[in-house]
């Protein structure tokens, strides 16, 4: 498999896979409760940034003197920070207490 089939491939998956979660996100009833929101925004979240490091990767492999290997480093140092601030503001808020708890 040459290096032009191969990113056309992953982008193929790139596209399914974002097709997939916004059918899952389209069907998803308005009425769920807000954890369960908030866990699939972290799930969709995460998931997008797993395929941007994929499809670096793929990028990377296709062409290890190309943009991709830049591209790759440049994600891989910045996915810590990426993810400790999703986690951070959809679970570190606290809930306010009730009017009559004291």
């Amino acid at each position: 498999m040459d290096a032009n089939t191969l990113v056309v491939v992953a982008l193929i998956v790139v596209v399914l896979v974002i097709g997939v979660a916004a059918w899952v996100l389209v069907k998803t009833p308005d009425s769920a409760d807000l954890e369960g929101s908030k866990i699939r925004f972290a799930a969709a979240t995460f998931t997008g940034i797993l395929l941007l490091i994929i499809f670096s990767i793929v990028v990377y492999f296709a062409s290890p003197t190309g943009p991709g290997k830049e591209v790759f480093s440049t994600i891989v140092s910045s996915l810590a920070p990426i993810a400790g601030a999703i986690v951070g503001y959809l679970f570190g808020t606290r809930k306010s207490p009730a009017s009559g708890d004291k």
